[in-house]
């Protein structure tokens, strides 16, 4: 299934960085939640694009999934039954990406209704 050492593009590293400045939350939890979120949004990979993981947080595989080693592989094979280990991997770097970006956001949101709150 997976390799044992993976890794993200830069720029979902450091948003996952930015992310634990603001949270506490470590950039390998967050990457578990934003592969999830992904999953239920219904983004798709597609191994044609060009997709380079460019990051330098190197991680062992169960670093990264932890607990939810099993059925994150699971449903990269399921999703993507064609993918060969290292096509699951970019795939799995990518879904992280997509979650990313909804965490940050609903993040910010919160963030932005906490200080409304309190001026008022």
């Amino acid at each position: 299934m997976l390799p044992q050492t993976m890794w993200l593009k830069k720029s979902v590293e450091e948003q996952l960085q930015n992310l634990k400045a603001n949270t506490g939350i470590t950039p390998n939890v967050a990457a578990r939640i934003a592969f999830f979120r992904s999953i239920e949004s219904g983004f798709v990979f597609d191994n044609t694009t060009d997709y380079k993981l460019s990051g330098n947080l190197k991680l062992d595989k169960f670093t990264w999934l932890g607990k939810t080693q099993q059925v994150t592989e699971l449903l990269l094979k399921l999703r993507y039954p064609e993918y060969s280990d290292k096509e699951l991997q970019i795939a799995w770097a990518a879904h992280v990406e997509s979650g990313s970006s909804s965490i940050k956001f609903e993040l910010e949101i919160t963030d932005m209704l906490k200080k409304i709150v309190q001026i008022k």
